[in-house]
């Protein structure tokens, strides 16, 4: 876990953070608490990271790139509740376009 003012910069000392002490980051899901944009959506595929996950929304393009990168973008997420934007396979009993019948 790495803190900074700008939430840019806080995903690049993460993973300086994770490069200094060996830690692997391809697979791992990347957890903000900002709004998800097009370049932190960037910064996590750099990273290898299948999952963005955020307390907030995520901006139209991150979204649109997340489909085109096959990344499961999830925002608003809350004790028990989320909103999966794309590649929501990834989520075991995500409920989304679900049939309860």
């Amino acid at each position: 876990m790495v803190e900074d003012v700008g939430r840019h910069n806080t995903i690049d000392k993460l993973t300086g953070c994770c490069l200094k002490h060996g830690i692997e980051t391809h697979g791992k899901v990347l957890l903000v608490t900002g709004r998800t944009s097009s370049e932190m959506l960037r910064k996590a595929a750099v990273m290898g990271c299948p999952i963005t996950a955020s307390r907030t929304s995520p901006t139209s393009l991150s979204v649109e790139m997340a489909q085109a990168w096959n990344i499961t973008l999830v925002g608003y997420v809350r004790s028990g509740e989320l909103r999966v934007y794309s590649h929501p396979e990834r989520i075991r009993n995500h409920s989304q376009n679900e049939d309860p019948g």
